[in-house]
């Protein structure tokens, strides 16, 4: 790789990783924190992607490919048998319960509306919450999944025993741990099809990818109406994708289906003209370097 390729690499990943350590630092995570899980991602895509085919992989190889040290490569392989920074996630589980409160067509009344349903009658032919949480969420337990989407207003208790859905998404708090959670995996998905793009093989072989933006902008007093905009627009598209979705027939790997995970995220974004300031800039209007005669001077 050439040197202007590696810094204009390097310079993307910098953008990249700006609202990601902001995440950190508001939660109080150090860089040296930080540094062990970027060492750990290193050595797991090493091992996963960059295999030489017939070979076993060892800690030397990784050490080269890597730049860590055959004792850091030690030792992340290491803290991996703690399982320290696996992701067990279940707020995708969660959201496949309502999901399928939506579509299942076990679960929906005429016109394709939600049924209100009991828990749990004993009976595993009855459409109730207990036999959606398992049909959809596989081994999740029901109590805690009817706890959580009741917690987070998903979900309301209308009488005793029975709920009703009031929405279609799981939307965690927003400093809860589905959110650290949701925020890994749809930002892996994001970066994972720009990758994909990056490497395919010719034009319409990429994985579809696509924005709009304001060229100039829009005034603050129009965001409002925007976000009005896209919450109606898109929910109604996103909806419409899910029905289709769930319409196709469920993967069988005991049959030798070979699943892939696939979907699509919207999502809108929003930064201010002073966000766009260089670092350079930022330095000297808080002060800690001034520029005098095209030489850096340092203010400790």
């Amino acid at each position: 790789m050439g040197d202007s390729v590696k810094q204009a690499l390097l310079a993307a990943f910098r953008v990249l990783m700006g609202p990601l350590v902001r995440i950190l630092l508001r939660q109080g995570i150090s860089y040296a924190e930080f540094s062990e899980v970027a060492k750990a991602v290193y050595v797991e895509v090493a091992l996963k992607d960059f295999k030489v085919s017939g070979r076993k992989a060892t800690r030397t190889r990784i050490a080269v490919m890597t730049g860590l040290t055959r004792k850091e490569v030690k030792r992340v392989i290491d803290e991996a048998v703690k399982e320290r920074f696996e992701l067990k996630t279940s707020f995708n589980r969660l959201g496949r319960v309502l999901v399928g409160w939506h579509t299942d067509a076990d679960f929906t009344g005429p016109y394709g509306m939600p049924l209100e349903l009991q828990y749990e009658t004993g009976n595993p032919n009855e459409p109730t919450f207990s036999v959606l949480v398992k049909r959809h969420s596989g081994d999740m337990s029901p109590r805690s999944i009817l706890d959580e989407l009741v917690r987070v207003g998903a979900i309301r208790e209308t009488d005793v025993g029975w709920f009703r859905v009031m929405r279609r998404d799981y939307i965690p708090e927003a400093q809860g741990t589905h959110t650290f959670e949701r925020t890994g995996v749809v930002v892996r998905n994001f970066v994972n099809t720009v990758e994909f793009n990056m490497t395919k093989l010719a034009p319409g072989k990429g994985r579809f990818e696509r924005h709009v933006t304001a060229d100039d902008g829009i005034r603050r007093e129009d965001l409002p109406k925007f976000d009005h905009y896209l919450r109606e627009r898109c929910q109604v598209l996103l909806e419409e994708i899910d029905n289709w979705l769930a319409g196709l027939p469920k993967p069988d790997p005991k049959k030798g289906d070979d699943v892939m995970h696939t979907g699509i995220g919207i999502y809108h974004y929003m930064s201010h003209e002073s966000d766009e300031r260089s670092f350079k800039t930022v330095l000297m209007d808080e002060g800690l370097i001034r520029l005098e005669n095209n030489k850096t001077d340092k203010n400790d």
